[in-house]
């Protein structure tokens, strides 16, 4: 009787952990940035591109980048990557001053979840 009910938790558990994957993954989140998170860098980014898990809907996802000060620096806003949906990216329109730079990324994924965070990286 012990072993029946001790493998009947088992199989709920698995079941459980099973259909929780599928919630847990339903959300775009960064993957990785270029500049990464943390980087040192010697010299300005010509662009920023932030890669997330999984494909997102570019129409109501971006992100701007700020400089030390909180003063916001560039943005981009509903342009995605053509080639991969999971992509945005920036060009930037002129060098980033020395100093901690944030990017905010705020992405809704294509079954609608919202999801946002931010990262920063400095230029020595």
């Amino acid at each position: 009787m012990v072993g029946r009910l001790s493998l009947a938790r088992t199989v709920l558990t698995a079941a459980l952990l099973g259909a929780w994957q599928p919630l847990a993954s339903a959300h775009a989140f960064l993957d990785h940035g270029e500049p990464g998170v943390g980087a040192d860098l010697t010299t300005s980014p010509q662009r920023i591109v932030l890669h997330f898990d999984s494909e997102i809907e570019a129409a109501f996802s971006g992100f701007l980048v700020q400089d030390e000060t909180g003063h916001e620096v560039a943005r981009v806003q509903g342009q995605g990557d053509p080639v991969d949906p999971a992509v945005l990216s920036l060009v930037l329109p002129g060098p980033l001053a020395p100093g901690v730079h944030k990017v905010l990324w705020s992405v809704i994924a294509r079954d609608g979840h919202h999801t946002e965070g931010d990262y920063t990286f400095t230029i020595h």
